[in-house]
């Protein structure tokens, strides 16, 4: 990870640290469990959606995916009368080897990852609404799991996920070849399948609907804020040095993409994505929209806020390309 990204996580961890400090004198009892709550399953689609990036293959469908893995879950428990435990552990195979199919598709048709998960996530939003009927499912019974062990639990992983990419072997073989799509994909879809059923945790019931899209915006907002950089699309014209192919080979820059190189025509660069920069911001992002839903704030006012996230951490990202190849 380089120096600013260090630098740029620090200044997350600054900001992190004050907003806990303002909810714990200025807001109720409790508030600060209700934040760490709501971080939890949106973290883990946040880390899923880091992942897909990190190894060049966008995974858009996350956000649907987990909506979609709360829905099936909360189905098959109400409806099929199957132990919570099993329901999970089947959505979780589902989740896996849908993101296999996904990566497949992109290897074998060399199609843009992004395209592919984007058409996956209609389909994820159309089955959502055909197994509920447009209705909200309540679990029978929901057991309890607390604020601060489900953020943990987000915590790790995200963390986790970071120190392995720093490793520079690692970060090789998940771009080398068809092992980047395959894993990059289905990888993400069970991180945001286990974000689905944490959230189905809390809620005690699967809500069809927009959740997908929110939840999308959300993980984008906080993996863009966090550090971690869209992958560079169809050619390498303009690319940081070190760049890499999906073969594991170093790009030159200003060099186009072979043909053939990669199923997503898309270059991952190996250098990007530091190691606490999608919790932090995820924390954040979730102190702001606690805050502001103590404030009475419409949804929507919120989700133009989130937007206005994710433009800010398109300039944070070319700021910190800028500023590494210096």
């Amino acid at each position: 990870m380089g120096r600013w990204q260090w630098v740029w996580e620090g200044a997350l961890g600054v900001v992190a640290v004050l907003g806990l400090g303002m909810v714990l004198f200025t807001a109720p009892g409790g508030h600060l469990l209700n934040i760490l709550a709501s971080s939890a399953p949106l973290g883990l689609v946040a880390v899923a959606l880091s992942l897909s990036l990190r190894v060049g293959t966008p995974n858009l469908a996350v956000g649907s995916v987990s909506a979609l893995s709360g829905v099936l879950i909360a189905s098959v428990v109400v409806v099929l009368g199957m132990p919570l435990v099993v329901g999970v552990l089947l959505v979780i195979l589902l989740a896996a080897l849908s993101g296999l199919v996904m990566g497949a598709f992109t290897v074998l048709l060399e199609a843009p990852a992004w395209a592919v998960t984007l058409a996956a996530a209609v389909v994820c939003d159309a089955l959502s609404l055909a197994f509920t009927q447009a209705r909200t499912v309540l679990l029978p019974q929901v057991p309890s799991l607390s604020p601060v062990v489900g953020f943990g639990v987000f915590a790790v992983v995200s963390v986790a996920g970071g120190l392995l990419w720093a490793r520079r072997g690692f970060r090789q073989w998940l771009t080398t070849g068809w092992v980047g799509p395959l894993v990059g994909l289905a990888g993400s879809c069970v991180l945001a399948a286990l974000g689905g059923f944490v959230l189905l945790l809390r809620l005690g019931a699967a809500q069809p609907g927009s959740q997908g899209l929110f939840t999308m915006v959300f993980a984008l907002a906080a993996v863009l804020l966090g550090g971690t950089g869209l992958p560079s699309l169809l050619h390498g014209a303009g690319l940081p040095n070190g760049t890499l192919l999906p073969n594991g080979a170093p790009l030159p820059t200003g060099a186009p993409v072979p043909s053939g190189t990669g199923a997503t025509r898309t270059v991952a660069d190996g250098g990007r994505g530091g190691v606490a920069g999608t919790l932090l911001a995820v924390l954040i992002l979730a102190i702001v929209q606690g805050e502001l839903t103590l404030l009475a704030v419409p949804a929507y006012v919120i989700m133009i806020v989130l937007g206005g996230v994710v433009i800010a951490g398109l300039a944070v990202s070319r700021a910190l390309d800028a500023l590494r190849q210096q």
